[in-house]
């Protein structure tokens, strides 16, 4: 490949990598151009280039000294939380462990994870609702990005009588149909291809646990690259996604009241195509995930 063709491909890519927020693998593609101007001498302006890139890579290292710096998510007090569960989950109409269930999912969706966990895990004693409260406490668990707690948590039950073996496998299943940027080699969990799930239809408007989404954007400057996007949690068929802030191309695709077309939705059992409407968009003012959104996105049926 010419010479000139390779460095521009590889700084696409390294500006593509950045707009997802593929910080580490963006910082990887400019130090390959870095070497490829070094080790040629054949670009134009090599070293005017040089001093773009080191920029580049100066602005992404601050960006990832920013994200790492970042405090835990604060836990307001009790009281608070207690009218967040009031004001913001729809009980009516619904029995007291169902209003419970309700209400820690939208603690979890405010960032009171370990409120919402403790409200979970008392909910692991109504069996109706075992599996939804299991599934959860992982959900809280990775939304803080720590997929090692959520497998600790999965091993912890592996070792107890709570639930069955085929209840395991399923919460198992659950685990493997996320991607994670974070994934650890020495975390035994094979990731399942949605290509080997089993294809429904939804009808009568139940919408299954859906673990992620698949969309394709339709405007800005990424139209057409296809985004795989992980559902943080669910309430009937509003699913919750989280953003981070730096993903502008991203989130201009989300603005409240837009209807997504032809999404697919993975779930532990099967894929479903469906739409999707943008109920909401709220920015998050501090904590681990300052800066991102909270999404919420009603999901419909073809």
């Amino acid at each position: 490949m010419d010479v000139t063709k390779q460095l521009k491909n590889l700084l696409e890519t390294a500006k593509l990598y950045r707009t997802q927020g593929l910080l580490f693998e963006a910082t990887e593609k400019y130090e390959e151009a870095e070497t490829l101007i070094k080790e040629t001498g054949l670009i134009k302006d090599g070293q005017n280039l040089l001093n773009i890139i080191s920029k580049k890579i100066s602005a992404i290292n601050k960006d990832i000294e920013r994200i790492d710096e970042q405090s835990s998510l604060p836990e307001v007090s009790q009281g608070h939380q207690d009218v967040i569960k009031e004001l913001f989950s729809e009980t009516k109409g619904k029995d007291k462990d169902e209003a419970a269930m309700e209400g820690a999912i939208t603690l979890a969706k405010f960032g009171q994870f370990a409120r919402a966990i403790k409200d979970f895990h008392k909910l692991l004693k109504k069996a109706p609702l075992r599996m939804k409260a299991a599934k959860n406490i992982l959900r809280c668990h990775m939304t803080r990005t720590s997929i090692e707690d959520a497998v600790a948590q999965f091993q912890k039950w592996q070792s107890s009588d709570i639930f069955t073996r085929n209840q395991l496998l399923t919460i198992r299943l659950f685990l493997e149909v996320f991607r994670y940027d974070n994934l650890k080699e020495n975390i035994a969990l094979q990731l399942k291809d949605s290509a080997d799930v089993e294809k429904i239809e939804i009808t009568g408007g139940e919408v299954p646990d859906i673990c992620s989404m698949i969309t394709t954007l339709d405007t800005g400057p990424l139209k057409g690259v296809t985004f795989v996007l992980n559902v943080s949690f669910q309430i009937g068929s509003v699913i919750t996604l989280f953003i981070e802030g730096h993903k502008e191309e991203l989130l201009t695709n989300f603005k409240v009241g837009k209807i997504l077309d032809n999404v697919q939705f993975n779930t532990t059992i099967a894929i479903f195509r469906g739409k999707g409407i943008v109920t909401e968009k709220i920015k998050i003012d501090s904590g681990s995930r300052q800066g991102d959104y909270r999404v919420d996105i009603k999901v419909t049926s073809t």
